[in-house]
């Protein structure tokens, strides 16, 4: 339950979010994670109406992965209520504010606060940033390979995953990006992640059949992981029924 035991309304602001909420509103009854040493930091963009999701993201990722360390970028609005939630459920996860991340020349969008924090502190520690409207539902070999390896990965067309090796370079190879690109559209940071792990030392492509993305239509037989972004999210009910096979999943 919440700590109310209501769902919140910002967990509910459409119809779709609310018939959503309440069907994998159980995983607020799952074992709490526990905060690993040794890593790989796990860290997430996050806001007040994605909690529910992202625990649903973290929890099936963990169990399947079995380690790691949390963390989340705030977009600005999570509540003192999504503050200890989270603590209660992700061990304790580091919360960082977007605004306190060091900008320099880079635009002040929450998304870049998240690719510069992994770049900024990646030297000791891999870090793999996960969307939260992933699912995981299978064992991620090539995920926990390509952390003992220390490669950096990223997926053909998941977009719900990534991850950057420990000891990679800094925000230093990111600016010339940026001014590559004076007078046109300016760079979002999902390019930008795309493109810094394109220039990693020979990188790991997650295979699409076992790291997929919903667009509304089939996807593989057995993926490891599902990502559900927003054009789509809510068509069907696949998205439900894959959280809700996680959340069972976590019962074991």
């Amino acid at each position: 339950m919440t700590i109310s035991g209501i769902l919140p309304r910002r967990w509910r602001s459409t119809p779709e979010r609310a018939r959503h909420a309440e069907a994998i509103e159980a995983v607020l009854q799952t074992a709490p994670l526990e905060q690993a040493q040794g890593g790989p930091t796990i860290i997430s963009l996050l806001g007040a109406a994605d909690v529910l999701e992202h625990l649903v993201a973290i929890k099936s990722l963990h169990r399947h992965l079995g380690r790691g360390r949390m963390a989340v970028v705030d977009d600005g609005t999570l509540t003192g209520e999504d503050r200890a939630i989270l603590a209660h459920h992700c061990g304790d996860p580091e919360i960082i504010h977007h605004q306190a991340v060091r900008r320099g020349p880079f635009p002040p969008e929450p998304a870049w606060a998240l690719l510069l924090t992994i770049l900024d502190r990646r030297g000791g520690d891999y870090w793999i940033a996960l969307d939260p409207h992933t699912v995981t539902l299978g064992p991620v070999y090539e995920v926990a390979g390509a952390i003992a390896s220390n490669r950096s990965f990223v997926g053909r067309d998941c977009g719900g995953i990534a991850g950057f090796a420990a000891g990679g370079p800094g925000r230093t190879n990111l600016a010339p990006m940026l001014a590559d690109r004076s007078g046109e559209k300016a760079m979002a940071a999902d390019e930008a992640m795309d493109r810094v792990l394109a220039e990693e030392i020979h990188p790991f492509i997650l295979p699409r059949e076992v790291y997929a993305a919903w667009r509304g239509e089939a996807v593989s037989d057995d993926p490891a992981l599902v990502h559900f972004p927003p054009r789509h999210r809510f068509a069907g009910d696949e998205y439900m029924r894959a959280s809700a096979a996680a959340i069972d999943d976590l019962a074991y």
